[in-house]
């Protein structure tokens, strides 16, 4: 490694590990300082919900507007006109930490659906309760919730593998996507995303630097309709839209491999 790589890591390196710590610290601290002021200004419990939304966006999208300030990385966006819509359902592949980070950063209305053991994570508690973001725990309210979401016109984002992307495996996808897309009857815009070189990955901790600072693409495609799945039981239409997306997402990943 010559010395202009060896700067550029060790810059990287400690720009990493600020964006990181300043993510924490904002995360514990703007749901303190938010929730008393969204409390004290007007409105019903909804509108105090899209305040609180709004208010992650702007902080997510000032988080990674400062990675991008520092060198840390790039992004490039495709049909992100297709997320100002009201009332999608946003279904994307996972294969980074920052994934929803970027997507709540892109869409001003986005909930989510999030792990509960983020829950105990104190950096994302905060902003988790102070969005009403729906928690994977939630049983049979879970399609409640989701429906509700549509009918708020919010944009409901969920990453069907449930986790991160393992390197070198297939996609294998969760059947709770599907099912909210079939019971709520709502078309699915997936969303590509691809991030090269890997980095921030299940197989990556946050200081494993790559070589150079890492670009992250946002492909928006077209609305796939449920229709299609839609004849017959539920669940076995279910099955048939989750095998559909593992085979698109792979594709998709496949070419942008190449």
């Amino acid at each position: 490694m010559n010395v202009v790589r060896w700067l550029s890591y060790i810059w990287r390196l400690i720009a990493t590990a600020l964006c990181f710590t300043v993510f924490g610290i904002g995360g514990v601290l703007a749901p303190m300082v938010a929730t008393p002021v969204l409390r004290l200004l007007p409105g019903d419990a909804r509108t105090r919900q899209c305040r609180a939304r709004l208010l992650i966006h702007w902080l997510f999208r000032g988080f990674v507007h400062l990675m991008r300030a520092l060198g840390v990385m790039s992004w490039h966006t495709e049909g992100l006109d297709k997320l100002r819509r009201e009332g999608l359902l946003v279904l994307a592949n996972h294969p980074t930490l920052i994934d929803v980070v970027f997507l709540v950063a892109f869409i001003p209305n986005a909930n989510c659906l999030v792990k509960s053991r983020l829950l105990n994570n104190p950096a994302m508690r905060g902003l988790i309760s102070l969005a009403g973001y729906i928690t994977n725990d939630q049983g049979e309210t879970l399609l409640t919730q989701a429906e509700r979401s549509f009918n708020n016109g919010d944009v409901l984002v969920v990453f069907p593998e449930g986790t991160r992307t393992r390197a070198g495996t297939a996609m294998s996808f969760q059947r709770g996507a599907a099912n909210i897309a079939l019971r709520c009857r709502v078309a699915v815009t997936p969303v590509v995303i691809h991030c090269s070189p890997p980095t921030l990955s299940k197989e990556h901790k946050w200081y494993h630097i790559p070589e150079r600072p890492f670009r992250m693409s946002f492909e928006v495609k077209e609305d796939i309709a449920i229709t299609p799945f839609l004849d017959g039981p539920i669940s076995r239409g279910s099955r048939r839209l989750t095998r559909y997306l593992e085979q698109f997402f792979t594709e998709e990943a496949r070419h942008h491999g190449h």
